[in-house]
C-alpha cells in the first residue's frame, strides 16, 4: 500500500495525549481518550490492508498473522520482561508476583480481561499503581486482530455486495451494547472486545468507503472540494482535541462521549484520505511523522516507568509528579532504544524471515517462563518470624460484596494478612438492614456507616455491643463505598441508580430505626477536590442523620503510612530490620496537614450539631515525633498503608467503649 504520511500525524497527536494524561492527569484531563483515537486508526489501517491484498488477489490469513506478530510481539516482550525484572529487583516480592501473573496475561493477549477482573476502574488505585494497566488497549486490539480478519473474508466472499451493510449493523450493536453497558456494568465495557468494538469498526467502514472491495464494478470514491475537505478536517480535529481537554475521568466513560474522539477522528481520516490539505500537511511535519512512528514503542514503555517513578518517589517523600516527570524521561529513552534495536529489526520481511520468527519465538518461550518463575514464587515476608499473623475480620461485616480470603490473599498488601472464611451472604444485604446482630432484639441501637475503614473497627463494636447486649447494625461496604450519601459507583453497584438507592435505603433504615448512636467512619482524605469540600459534605450529612439519632459518633482517620499504596507494611519492614537494627521510622503521607485540617473541621461543626461526638482514633497511633506508630513488641498493628489489623483495632477499644457507653443497654426500641 501506499504509505500516508498524516496517518503518522493522527498516532503522534494519539500518544501526546495519553503520555501528558499519565504523567499529569490534572494537565489533559481527557487524554486517555487518546487511545480511542488509535482504535478508530487501527480498525481504518487493518480494514485498508486486507481491502487491498483482496483487490489484488494476495490475502492470506497466515501471512497477515505472521505481519502481526513480527510488528507487534517483540517489543511487548521486551517490555514485559523488563517490567517483571524492575519490580523482582526493585520491589517487594509480593508486587513482583503480581505483576508476572499480569505479564502472562498480557503476552497471552488478555491483558484487558486481567484488568476487568483484578484492577477494577481505570482510574481507581490499583489500576493506576500497576505497571501494565497501559497493555489493556494492546489486548483488545490484538483480540480485534483474532476475529475480525476471517469476519472481513467470509463477508467478502460470500456477501461481497451487503458487506458495508453488515459493518453497519455489527457497529450498531456494539455501540447499543456499550451504551447500555456504560450504566449497568461500567468497568466490563470500559475494557471488553463487545463494547469498544464499534470504534474500530468505525474505521473499518470508514476504508470500506475509500477503498472499493473490487477492481471493477465498484462505485467511485467519494470527492470532496477543497473547501469542504478544509472544513471536514478542521471540524474533526477539533473535536478530538477537544475531547482531550474537556473529557475527564467523572463522564460515564465510553458511552455517549466517547463519539467526541471517535468520529473526530473518522473526520480527520476521511479529510486526509481524499487530498492534501493543511491539516495533512500539519500532520505530516517531520517531528510528527517521527513521533508517530516511535508511538507503538512509546506506547508501551512510558507507563510502567511513570508507575515506577511515581512508586520510587512515594518511598522517599517526594512529589509523586516529579517521579511521574522522571519516569517519563526514561520512558521516552527507553522506547527509542527498542524502537531501533528490537521493533524495527525484527519487523522486516524478505531474506532471514525465518530466523526472526525464530527469536520472536524464544523472546515468547522466555518471557512466559520468567513470569512463571516470579509468579510461582511465594517469598516469606516476615522470614525472620518478628511479628505475630496479622489478622482482619472486617470483611465479615461488609454489607455488599464481601471479598473473600483466596480474592485478598492475591493482593500484594495482604498476602500475608488472615482472612476469614465468608458466610454466605447476598451481595445486597443493605437492602434488608446489612449485617444485623440483634443482641438486645428489637431495632439495632447502633448502626455503622462507612467504607472499608467502618469494616476495619466493625468486629470491636461488634464486641461491645455483644458485651452491653446492644442491637447492631452494619451498612458499611469496601470498595471506596462512602460513608457520606454520595451515590457513588463501584463494584458493588452495576449502575448509579443503584448507588442512589444504596443511599436512599440507608436513609430509610435510619428513619425506621431512630437509632440511638450511628458511628460515620471512612478515610475522609480520600475526599477529591478542596479542603472545603469536606466542610460542606460533612454538614450536608450531619444535616440529615443528627435530627435521626441520638448521637453521631465521627471516627478520625488514623495517619496513613508513606510507603505507597501497594507495598506490603510487613515485607517493607523486616527488609529494614534485615540490617539489625529496630523498627525503622515510618512517617505520615503527603496528606497528612488534610486530615489534620477534617479533624479541625468536625470538631467545630459540634457547636451547630450538639449530638455529635468526635473520636480521636488517630491519635494512639502517632509517636512523641511525630512518626507513626505501626507495631509495637510482635504485634503488628497496620494491615497496610491506611487500614488497622485486628490488633492495631484493639488499640482504640477504650475510645469506641466510652462512645458507645452513653447508649442504654436492653430490647426496647423507640
Amino acid at each position: 500500500m501506499i504509505y500516508v504520511a498524516p496517518l503518522d500525524g493522527i498516532r503522534a497527536i494519539a500518544i501526546l495525549a495519553v503520555f501528558i494524561f499519565h504523567v499529569s492527569p490534572t494537565a489533559l484531563s481527557g487524554g486517555f481518550a487518546g487511545v480511542d483515537v488509535f482504535f478508530v486508526l487501527s480498525g481504518f489501517l487493518i480494514t485498508s490492508i486486507i481491502l487491498h491484498d483482496i483487490r489484488e488477489g494476495s490475502f492470506s490469513l497466515g501471512e497477515f498473522y505472521l505481519r502481526r506478530i513480527q510488528r507487534l510481539l517483540p517489543n511487548i516482550f521486551l517490555t514485559v520482561l523488563t517490567v517483571v525484572a524492575l519490580w523482582t529487583l526493585l520491589l517487594p516480592g509480593q508486587q513482583a508476583r503480581q505483576t508476572a501473573r499480569h505479564g502472562l496475561w498480557t503476552i497471552f493477549d488478555a491483558s484487558n480481561i486481567y484488568a476487568w477482573r483484578n484492577l477494577g476502574g481505570y482510574w481507581g488505585n490499583a489500576a493506576e499503581w500497576a505497571p501494565l494497566t497501559h497493555t489493556w488497549s494492546l489486548g483488545l486490539e490484538e483480540q480485534f486482530y483474532l476475529v475480525f480478519p476471517g469476519f472481513l473474508l467470509l463477508l467478502a466472499r460470500f456477501q461481497p455486495s451487503r458487506v458495508r451493510a453488515w459493518l453497519v449493523v455489527a457497529t450498531a450493536l456494539s455501540f447499543g451494547l456499550c451504551m447500555y453497558g456504560t450504566y449497568t456494568h461500567p468497568t466490563a465495557t470500559f475494557y471488553l472486545l463487545p463494547t469498544r468494538f464499534w470504534e474500530l469498526l468505525f474505521g473499518a467502514i470508514l476504508a470500506i468507503l475509500r477503498t472499493p472491495l473490487h477492481k471493477e464494478g465498484s462505485s467511485p470514491k467519494p470527492e470532496f472540494g477543497g473547501k469542504t475537505r478544509e472544513a471536514v478536517g478542521w471540524a474533526g480535529f477539533g473535536m478530538v482535541i477537544a475531547s482531550f481537554i474537556f473529557i475527564d475521568g467523572g463522564y460515564r466513560f465510553p458511552g455517549l462521549v466517547s463519539l467526541a474522539p471517535t468520529v473526530g477522528t473518522a473526520l480527520v481520516l476521511l479529510s486526509i484520505s481524499v487530498g492534501q490539505t493543511r491539516l495533512s500537511r500539519l500532520l505530516s511535519a517531520p517531528l510528527m511523522i517521527r513521533t508517530g512512528k516511535l508511538s507503538y514503542s512509546l506506547y508501551l514503555w512510558h507507563w510502567p516507568l511513570i508507575t515506577i517513578g511515581k512508586i520510587e518517589a512515594d518511598l522517599h517523600g517526594m512529589p509523586l509528579l516529579v517521579g511521574s516527570v522522571g519516569g517519563a524521561i526514561v520512558g521516552i529513552l527507553l522506547s527509542w532504544v527498542a524502537y531501533v534495536v528490537v521493533e524495527q529489526p525484527l519487523r522486516k520481511r524478505g531474506p532471514g524471515r525465518g530466523w526472526r520468527l525464530a527469536k520472536i519465538a524464544a523472546g515468547f518461550s522466555i518471557v512466559v517462563l520468567c513470569c512463571s518463575v516470579v509468579r510461582a514464587r511465594r517469598p516469606a515476608v516476615d522470614a525472620g518470624h518478628r511479628f505475630d499473623t496479622p489478622t482482619f475480620r472486617g470483611e465479615l461485616y461488609n454489607a455488599g460484596r464481601a471479598l473473600g480470603p483466596e480474592e485478598l490473599s492475591e493482593n500484594s498488601r495482604y498476602y500475608d494478612v488472615d482472612f476469614p472464611t465468608l458466610p454466605l451472604r447476598p451481595i445486597d444485604s443493605w437492602r434488608t438492614g446489612g449485617v444485623l446482630h440483634l443482641y438486645g432484639g428489637g431495632h439495632p441501637k447502633v448502626v455503622v456507616l462507612g467504607s472499608s475503614h467502618a469494616l476495619m473497627y466493625s468486629r470491636l463494636v461488634d464486641d461491645i455491643c455483644r458485651e452491653k447486649s446492644l442491637s447492631v447494625a452494619f451498612l458499611g461496604m469496601d470498595c471506596a463505598t462512602p460513608a457520606f450519601f454520595e451515590s457513588t459507583v463501584n463494584p458493588n453497584f452495576s449502575s448509579l441508580e443503584e448507588a442512589k438507592e444504596f443511599d436512599e435505603t440507608r436513609r430509610k433504615w435510619l428513619r425506621e430505626w431512630r437509632p440511638d448512636a450511628v458511628l460515620v467512619i471512612d478515610r475522609w482524605d480520600s475526599i477529591a477536590g478542596k479542603a472545603q469540600r469536606f466542610d460542606v459534605e460533612l454538614r450536608s450529612f450531619l444535616g440529615e442523620v443528627c435530627p435521626l439519632a441520638r448521637r453521631v459518633i465521627f471516627v478520625c482517620q488514623i495517619p496513613v503510612v508513606n510507603v505507597g499504596n501497594e507495598i506490603n507494611l510487613r515485607e517493607f519492614v523486616t527488609r529494614r530490620m534485615s540490617a539489625g537494627k529496630g523498627l525503622p521510622r515510618l512517617d505520615p503521607d503527603s496528606n497528612e496537614p488534610l486530615r489534620k485540617y477534617e479533624v479541625a473541621t468536625a470538631e467545630a461543626a459540634r457547636v451547630d450539631f450538639p449530638n455529635l461526638r468526635v473520636v480521636r482514633a488517630d491519635l494512639p497511633f502517632y509517636q512523641e515525633d511525630g512518626s507513626i506508630r505501626y507495631a509495637s513488641g510482635r504485634r503488628f498493628f497496620y494491615a497496610d498503608s491506611n487500614h488497622l489489623t485486628d490488633v492495631g483495632t484493639e488499640v482504640v477499644r477504650d475510645l469506641f467503649e466510652k462512645a458507645i457507653a452513653e447508649v442504654p443497654s436492653g430490647s426496647l426500641s423507640r
